[in-house]
């Protein structure tokens, strides 16, 4: 969606907005940002924000939330649930709350209920979350009974993306109650770089000639991570000169390096483990690789293209709602690691194509992922509950 003029003035109907946040992931650089420039626009138009954070957040963000006008409270859900609900309701007497933005919580969670019951009427919960309904006959229907009664406090609904929308609709979610926007990335950070590909190259002794590839990635079987290093393989096979750097970690590392070892690409592929702040491997790479299958909101896939980077990723949950076919990268079959070594193969022969990508990779996360456009839209959504 995009912002329109005309709509329903927030201020005149909400005091105060508090974001229930369940967790604080490590790779939350681009969540940050988002909720930084939200703060601001919302202090700007008179509306105080409480971010409710788990454990976990760092002091120093923290900080920059407190100066850009937000309040922050600590409070962990997990296992401590009564003491949840029981800090929620402080919380919501303490700054008086009229609306609530739910997210990272699971869409079946008690907290929009609670905060039904706590006199908040304006409840927003939004799905970022990878998976499918696969669940069938009397499982799918008492799934969807339950998701309808789950759901029913919530006004609106915010997917991340459609393939999102559309398993929140199989669940039994309302259509009409959902919204699709997009998770955005910080233009002015993830930006390309002209230099970071020669000093990643002379820092890890890569020849000119050679392509360099990157993934940032969970090592989790969702993610599949094997078909970017069996793709390597094919790779090898074929004479094409590329090395893979993979940041990120989990539970499949010892098994990938036992894979790229039997393979005999071990010496293609640098496993570079958890990164806090993967920007300048992204500016360095040729191509950007994401395997998974069913993934949700895909953060990265903005980086990426706001880095300029030509993306070839699987046909599958919300990669091709970022990657124009042709134009900023290639769509590859799912778990086919052939599929994947064709198309890149094909931007490793033909330099004047990456070009092309690079340019039209930054053009398309300038039109319609930035975190501006997020900020933008997320008060249009919203607005749009005291519209009509």
């Amino acid at each position: 969606m995009t912002a329109t003029a005309g709509g329903a003035k927030l201020e005149e109907h909400i005091s105060a907005i508090c974001f229930l946040l369940d967790s604080a992931p490590r790779n939350w650089i681009g969540q940050q940002e988002i909720h930084l420039r939200l703060c601001r626009v919302l202090k700007k138009r008179g509306i105080r924000v409480v971010l409710v954070y788990a454990e976990g957040v760092s002091p120093d963000v923290v900080r920059k939330l407190q100066e850009a006008g937000a309040e922050i409270e600590i409070l962990g859900y997990g296992k401590r649930r009564y003491r949840y609900y029981k800090e929620l309701g402080r919380i919501f007497k303490k700054y008086s709350i009229s609306m609530v933005h739910v997210a990272y919580f699971d869409y079946f969670s008690l907290i929009p209920w609670f905060a039904r019951l706590h006199g908040v009427k304006h409840i927003i919960y939004e799905e970022l979350n990878s998976g499918m309904m696969t669940a069938t006959s009397w499982k799918r229907s008492l799934l969807r009974l339950r998701t309808s009664l789950m759901s029913l406090p919530m006004k609106r609904v915010i997917a991340v993306s459609e393939f999102i929308k559309q398993d929140l609709i199989n669940r039994g979610i309302r259509e009409d109650d959902i919204v699709v926007r997009y998770l955005a990335a910080d233009e002015l950070k993830f930006k390309p770089d002209s230099q970071a590909r020669a000093l990643w190259a002379a820092s890890h002794g890569i020849s000119p000639n050679e392509l360099v590839m990157s993934s940032v990635t969970l090592l989790r079987p969702f993610k599949s991570p094997e078909t970017l290093v069996e793709a390597c393989s094919v790779l090898a096979q074929r004479g094409v000169r590329a090395h893979l750097f993979v940041a990120g970690d989990g539970a499949m590392l010892d098994s990938l390096k036992e894979l790229s070892q039997r393979l005999g690409v071990e010496d293609r592929i640098h496993w570079l483990g958890f990164c806090s702040d993967p920007t300048s491997l992204i500016q360095a790479s040729d191509v950007f690789l994401l395997a998974s299958v069913a993934e949700a909101g895909a953060f990265v896939l903005s980086e990426a293209m706001g880095c300029g980077v030509p993306i070839v990723g699987s046909r599958s949950g919300v990669i091709g709602e970022f990657v124009e076919e042709g134009q900023t990268g290639f769509l590859a079959t799912p778990k086919d690691p052939s599929a994947f070594a064709d198309a890149i193969e094909r931007l490793a022969r033909d330099e004047s194509l990456r070009s092309t990508m690079r340019k039209n990779s930054r053009e398309r996360m300038l039109q319609r992922f930035t975190i501006d456009i997020h900020v933008a839209n997320t008060i249009e959504i919203y607005e749009s509950m005291f519209t009509g």
